[in-house]
């Protein structure tokens, strides 16, 4: 989950304008989930989309473990195959989903509650602290950009390519669970 901290920490590094961050409350409950949702709808209405993507693409969590250690494994074996093959073979790490690569070259993850393939009912959030939320209610697509931050770790490990945080397709979180979680990465280097 995004902390207050975390995000604060964040901006001061992209350089955000010292007149804007003072809008900000950073001096709440920096765990308390309903604060920082309030600082990233503050975010949304004073930064720019690009400015808050790239600020949250920063703060996925769980960036270590058994699918750290498979990402990079992934790479090791796999390191010499063009970006579209290794995509192909990535679904094979588990928890990885299936990627895919779309003509402007750009990269697109979803995930949802989908079991073999088959529809498992209303998409939820994988989020541990959003699920211990109250629901249901709306949350910034912005904020699920700690998630994306998550994948593109991992995606970065695993196909030896850097990427950005282009686009928060879809959530649950802002579609009371109609629509899985869908982000777009693009190839930057």
């Amino acid at each position: 989950m995004p902390t207050l901290k975390k995000i604060r920490f964040t901006m001061i590094n992209h350089k955000i304008d010292h007149d804007i961050m003072k809008q900000m409350d950073f001096e709440a409950d920096g765990n308390n989930p309903y604060d920082v949702i309030s600082l990233i709808d503050k975010m949304d209405e004073l930064l720019t989309k690009d400015q808050c993507l790239s600020i949250m693409e920063k703060q996925g969590c769980c960036k270590s473990g058994q699918r750290d250690k498979d990402c990079k494994g992934f790479a090791k074996e796999h390191g010499n195959k063009p970006l579209y093959e290794k995509l192909e073979l990535l679904s094979s790490i588990r928890y990885m989903m299936s990627p895919q690569l779309n003509d402007d070259g750009t990269i697109t993850i979803t995930f949802g509650n989908f079991s073999n393939g088959v529809y498992m009912g209303e998409h939820t959030c994988s989020c541990g602290v959003i699920k211990k939320l109250k629901q249901p209610f709306s949350v910034s697509p912005t904020y699920c950009g700690c998630c994306a931050g998550h994948f593109l770790y991992h995606y970065q490990n695993a196909l030896g390519v850097k990427l950005k945080l282009k686009e928060i397709n879809s959530s649950p979180l802002n579609t009371n669970g109609v629509k899985p979680c869908s982000f777009t990465f693009e190839v930057i280097e």
